[in-house]
């Protein structure tokens, strides 16, 4: 400590956060750069659902399939997450698609957060195809807590779990820009998957609907469904690739034990939904 009571930064660590900053500038100047060459395509398709529901290995097992590129969730949005400001207006989602302009010249998109802006996706691709993947509510809330290294049991607001969790989930775990009224995180996230299976239910042209849990049961002939749905070839023969992980696995701990009484909320809002795509009798 000096004589001013402050605390003293060494040289070396001031050294290394200059580089670390002009590390960050440069690599900022680079990606616009490239964001304002590439050309965005012009008829894409999007693998959407609640993150955590599956969406990466269907991903990357369909890229696999069909020789086709896709891209797998916004590289720059992971950095620093603008969804929430894209989702105000069609001119503000704009921005966002040339922001990530890079991942939306691909073919297929995989970006779970899309899910909760189909309207501005819909408003910009109005003919685009799109598939939903939904997973059993309880399963998916535990990946995702399991992933954040959140506690499932506690009794918490969603704000008062942000400063847990990177930057990149903030727009996941507190769900107040969607209208989701509830302050509890459980019920935040509850409700968060409520909003991806209405879409799943709803029937609309050019959507197509997996659950996760049929997809494990049957890649290939699930995946074959998929391609055609986006009018894409069948290329490779992907056995050797089936059981690859395209996320780190997750616990398998036992749900009463992950969540305590917070099971009763996510069975409780999620019952409705549940039911009607087969997840409960």
């Amino acid at each position: 400590m000096s004589r001013l009571g402050r605390k003293v930064v060494p040289v070396n660590s001031l050294h290394e956060q200059g580089r670390r900053s002009a590390y960050e500038i440069s690599r900022w100047f680079r990606e616009e750069r490239l964001a304002r060459k590439v050309v965005i395509h012009p008829d894409p398709g999007f693998i959407l659902g609640m993150q955590k529901s599956g969406t990466s290995a269907v991903a990357g097992l369909l890229a696999l399939r069909t020789g086709t590129p896709v891209a797998s969730d916004l590289a720059r949005e992971w950095r620093r997450c603008t969804l929430v400001r894209a989702s105000k207006s069609e001119r503000a989602f704009a921005r966002y698609v040339r922001r990530n302009a890079v991942d939306f010249s691909r073919k297929i998109v995989k970006e779970p957060g899309l899910t909760f802006v189909f309207d501005r996706l819909a408003a910009r691709w109005p003919e685009a195809r799109s598939l939903i993947v939904v997973r059993e509510p309880v399963a998916t809330i535990r990946s995702i807590v399991d992933r954040l290294g959140l506690p499932g049991d506690v009794d918490a607001r969603a704000v008062d779990m942000l400063e847990k969790i990177p930057q990149a989930w903030h727009a996941v775990l507190d769900n107040r820009w969607l209208d989701v009224d509830s302050e509890h995180y459980i019920d935040q996230l509850a409700d968060r998957w409520c909003i991806a299976a209405e879409m799943a239910v709803e029937a609309r042209e050019h959507r197509m609907t997996i659950r996760y849990e049929d997809f494990v049961v049957d890649k290939v002939g699930v995946l074959d469904e998929i391609a055609g749905h986006f009018e894409l070839p069948v290329v490779a023969d992907i056995d050797a690739f089936l059981d690859v992980p395209f996320q780190p696995p997750g616990r398998r701990d036992d749900p009463k034990t992950v969540f305590g009484a917070n099971l009763d909320r996510i069975e409780r809002r999620t019952a409705r939904l549940s039911q009607r795509l087969g997840y409960q009798a």
